[in-house]
């Protein structure tokens, strides 16, 4: 399992990327992997818990009902994750008793990434991605971490072309996540992705500031 020191020896530093649902930290994301930095995805492990794991998988249908199950002749063939989000969106203890499953889960997966990618690679900072970055804590993990923030109008409409979802759904997800001015206050560099901002000369110079830092 890698070190999550913040002044790894041999480099690979952690560096945080997080923003709300329909920020556009997955655009922020690939311009960084585009100039070579290699990234990872929570939302991305989190999501492959559902479709990759057997034993989560059974875990969810236990503590939430079959109804959140995907059935194929009688035998769970994976998880509807629109029912399961219907339950734990509108309930705050059935969250956080999901989230408490998944965080270590996805904190491990990031764990063996980090450390191939150091071995492979010998990078000076790898990004981490993740919407939930401080919820979860992983900041704590990070030497320096990014928030990527959008008008709230935005940020929705852009959810509503991407998912399909309704403006309640999308307004229930976002009250589980911080706001801006939240992860603002605790982030070391904020990137603007509003309409017509400059995003790649904002990552550019970021990246610079990074490898200096």
């Amino acid at each position: 399992m890698s070190n999550f020191s913040t002044a790894i020896e041999h480099g690979g530093s952690i560096v945080g990327l997080t923003g709300g649902l329909g920020s556009g930290k997955s655009t922020v994301s690939r311009i960084f992997q585009s100039i070579g930095v290699p990234t990872w995805d929570a939302d991305a492990a989190g999501r492959s818990l559902y479709t990759d794991n057997r034993d989560f998988q059974a875990w969810i249908i236990q503590h939430f009902g079959r109804s959140c199950g995907i059935w194929q002749r009688g035998e769970l063939n994976g998880i509807d994750r629109k029912e399961l989000a219907a339950i734990v969106f509108q309930d705050d203890d059935a969250l956080s008793t999901l989230n408490a499953k998944v965080h270590p889960m996805v904190r491990i997966a990031f764990a063996n990434w980090h450390e191939k990618v150091i071995q492979e690679r010998r990078p000076s900072y790898v990004l981490r991605e993740s919407a939930i970055l401080f919820e979860s804590e992983a900041h704590l993990d990070c030497k320096l971490v990014i928030t990527v923030v959008a008008e709230k109008a935005l940020r929705i409409e852009r959810v509503k072309r991407r998912n399909g979802w309704s403006e309640n759904e999308i307004e229930a997800r976002m009250l589980q996540q911080l706001n801006d001015e939240k992860r603002i206050k605790q982030a070391d560099f904020v990137v603007d992705n509003n309409t017509n901002s400059p995003l790649l000369q904002q990552v550019l110079e970021l990246h610079q500031k990074i490898e200096s830092a």
